[in-house]
């Protein structure tokens, strides 16, 4: 199941505002609060964040609280710093708030367990500034039955060590669970999912995955070695493991560059390599060769590391790493920022293939962006997929066609569409922070507070005053990339850098089909916008 997070108003809450009654009316009297739910693995399509929301109604209305919004990380680990929690983010910035984006207050949080929602100490820190930004902060933990005091210092030292504590956990998880892919290699043990080529566990006669080659499988990819030793073009071998019959372990059809991960992986020889580095015997620094059966020999597979370089290499340098370095370099969150502001082509991730076979099965695969080569003097879009490749047309002239489609849709979807320029919903609570610094300041310069209480204080409240204006950029971050095409015009259009204008296109198309000529049609023929077809997304 994949990753989703959302946030919404709770449903007895939605009822009771269609039927016609106030916000006031169903609270009655109760503390607003807030659930969350997060579960690791969901197996069983969010029966396990339901029963957490629901067990935190139960034992909210047990302490006078009512539950009015529900915040949901479902499939998400909270274990890993690097892995976002988009839920937990938007809980954090709304009880900093002390409302939610609908308008409708919120003072405290309910838990099943407090691993659901914090696991890591800096996830407790943000939690628990936000908790502590006034004094009506509650913190319930359904499980333990208790209403945690978040303003007392008690709290906070428990609550750290607490969370320190899951954090050592986790590392000690991660470092187990390497140590032992370490030992099982030095041990020469085959690990991991099953590969192509090779038989799956068998526990009635006690073969282990990897182990013994599935015949025909073996052969298949045997002939695939060859080809690439032979320097046969990755298509060719692309369309060889085609014609097998064969999809790969996971059901997708073969592609180049799978392909060439497969035909470089050390297994292939009986090696085994991590983090860059072949596995080696302490002792004799030679590589340990593993106890599985092998396709080719250490010899070959040497020639086949040589073919992707690219790729690849001894070093342990991949392209993968360099790629992260300039991630790390440029501060970008993760690699799709790069590729998206380093792309040129108008259509990219948009253009597909018209192509139609023999049995009237369409082609469809993405279309590329080309710069000019051999007799095209032009950027050409060109089909990407290895056993087609039928279509190619100029970039230039496609553009310029679906320009004018876009536009026009544009125009009459967001023409008339005002921008939102909602207020920051949590800037009466800015505003009292701001104002409690004046008051710290005026208590130390009229010496009723020493220096080193107007430190503790002035340090506590710049930290929350910090978090609360990061909030609001945030927020209208948002709101701006909400209102990006409100009020579209044609001069709004030309504004567009090439980065906007994909974004926009995107926004009103799913695709563009781009048909081959018919035949008879020669290539130095008239440009024909008839064969482009836009697919276009539902209207907003």
């Amino acid at each position: 199941m994949k990753a989703s997070s959302k946030w919404q108003i709770h449903p007895d809450l939605q009822q009771a505002l269609d039927e016609g009654r106030t916000f006031e009316e169903w609270l009655d009297g109760r503390k607003p609060c807030c659930s969350y739910a997060r579960i690791t693995r969901d197996k069983r399509n969010e029966i396990g964040v339901s029963r957490q929301h629901r067990n935190c109604d139960e034992f909210a209305q047990q302490h006078g609280c009512a539950i009015l919004y529900r915040y949901t990380d479902n499939h998400i680990t909270a274990a890993d710093p690097d892995i976002e929690r988009p839920a937990f983010l938007r809980l954090v910035r709304d009880l900093r708030a002390r409302q939610v984006e609908e308008g409708y207050p919120i003072h405290g949080i309910f838990v099943v367990e407090e691993e659901r929602v914090v696991r890591l100490p800096e996830d407790y820190l943000r939690l628990h500034r936000a908790l502590t930004v006034d004094k009506r902060g509650l913190y319930g933990v359904t499980d333990t039955k208790t209403v945690l005091d978040v303003h007392s210092d008690a709290e906070m030292i428990r609550g750290l060590l607490t969370s320190a504590m899951g954090e050592r956990e986790v590392v000690k998880v991660k470092r187990r669970v390497k140590r032992n892919v370490r030992d099982q290699a030095l041990e020469g043990k085959p690990t991991g999912p099953r590969r192509f080529g090779w038989k799956g566990p068998d526990p009635k006669t006690g073969r282990l995955v990897n182990e013994k080659l599935e015949p025909k499988e073996a052969k298949v990819l045997r002939e695939a070695v060859d080809l690439a030793l032979a320097g046969k073009a990755w298509t060719s071998i692309v369309a060889h493991l085609d014609k097998s019959g064969y999809l790969t372990n996971r059901g997708n059809k073969w592609a180049v560059t799978p392909v060439q991960y497969m035909l470089t992986n050390p297994a292939l020889c009986g090696y085994r390599m991590i983090n860059g580095e072949l596995v080696a015997d302490p002792k004799t620094g030679e590589p340990v060769v593993g106890e599985w059966d092998t396709i080719c020999t250490p010899e070959e597979w040497y020639k086949l590391i040589g073919r992707c370089s690219v790729w690849f290499n001894l070093d342990g340098d991949t392209a993968t790493s360099r790629f992260r370095d300039k991630v790390k370099r440029e501060g970008k969150k993760d690699y799709r920022e790069i590729a998206e502001a380093t792309r040129r082509f108008f259509l990219t991730n948009i253009a597909r293939c018209g192509y139609v076979d023999e049995k009237g099965n369409m082609c469809l695969a993405k279309i590329k962006g080309m710069g000019p080569g051999g007799t095209n003097k032009q950027d050409r879009y060109r089909c990407g997929e290895p056993r087609c490749n039928k279509v190619s047309r100029r970039a230039d002239y496609v553009d310029k066609a679906i320009e004018l489609v876009v536009i026009k849709v544009l125009e009459e979807q967001f023409s008339a569409m005002q921008p939102d320029e909602k207020t920051w919903y949590g800037e009466e609570t800015l505003q009292a922070l701001l104002a409690k610094r004046q008051e710290i300041k005026n208590s130390y310069d009229a010496g009723t507070f020493s220096l080193a209480e107007y430190l503790e204080f002035r340090d506590s409240n710049d930290a929350q005053i910090s978090e609360s204006q990061k909030d609001r950029t945030e927020f209208y971050a948002e709101q701006a990339a909400k209102n990006f095409l409100a009020g579209f015009t044609r001069e709004k259009w030309d504004e567009f850098d090439m980065r906007q204008k994909r974004k926009a296109a995107a926004t009103v198309l799913q695709a563009v089909i781009i048909h081959p000529l018919p035949k008879g049609r020669a290539r130095s023929s008239q440009f024909d916008p008839d064969l482009l077809e836009p697919v276009f997304r539902a209207p907003h």
